[in-house]
């Protein structure tokens, strides 16, 4: 365990940039047996963990879809993270149950078998926390707990050192990849507009503007809509 953990840890404290601490940590979790995660920092509520990632290997059409479906104030690891700190390591078959036959039907579409969801240290009044998902059959070992508490920990430390991933400098040269019409999407994404609702106001199919958002959140190295409308804002053209 040690070896790994410690070329895991070296690969995180010494990336030099965002990217490279998100695919220095994605190896790490992956190496644990986790296939995606969602890492959130000093948020004000447990509804934010999933609106406004820090890190996450979750898609914008996964993050909208738990969104718009209104997940957060449903979801059994949300209820966890905001009544109970201790680490919630799950199977599948634990929601196989009275009372979350909802989320069960949900983990089993979507082809998840397990997960772990951990608090992480945050600012008086703040929280932070990581959910990681698994689509191996075989439970997880509760050995990978420590591990991943010492992973997340420095991956976060890492975060401060760019500002926890928000953006208070940014860089224009970022904003000139955007075609127009990426500049154009995202006016409407930082008004809160639906991929829907940019589709019927600039004539292009929903499809077509799921690909411009991927590509816009690529080009301005951000991970979520919320940190486009605010890199937008801070260029200085929101109304």
């Amino acid at each position: 365990m040690l070896k790994p953990l410690s070329n895991d840890v070296t690969r995180i404290a010494f990336a030099q940039s965002l990217p490279e601490v998100k695919s220095a940590f994605t190896q790490s979790v992956n190496r644990l047996g986790f296939v995606g995660y969602n890492i959130s920092i000093n948020r004000s509520t447990v509804s934010e963990f999933m609106e406004k990632p820090t890190l996450s290997t979750f898609t914008t059409k996964e993050l909208d879809t738990y969104v718009n479906d209104r997940w957060a104030g449903r979801d059994p690891l949300m209820a966890h993270l905001e009544f109970n700190k201790t680490p919630l390591l799950w199977h599948q078959k634990n929601w196989d149950m009275p009372g979350q036959e909802e989320y069960y039907d949900y983990v089993r579409f979507q082809g998840i078998m397990g997960g772990l969801t951990l608090s992480l240290p945050a600012l008086n009044g703040k929280a932070s926390a990581i959910t990681l998902l698994s689509i191996d059959p075989t439970p997880q070992s509760p050995d990978v707990i420590p591990e991943v508490t010492i992973l997340s920990s420095v991956a976060v430390a890492r975060l401060a050192a760019f500002k926890e991933g928000q953006f208070t400098e940014y860089d224009l040269r970022r904003f000139k990849l955007l075609s127009d019409l990426q500049v154009e999407i995202l006016s409407w994404m930082a008004k809160g507009k639906t991929n829907n609702e940019i589709s019927s106001i600039v004539g292009r199919t929903e499809r077509a503007i799921a690909y411009h958002v991927s590509e816009i959140l690529t080009k301005l190295d951000v991970t979520s809509r919320a940190q486009a409308a605010a890199f937008y804002a801070a260029m200085g053209f929101s109304d």
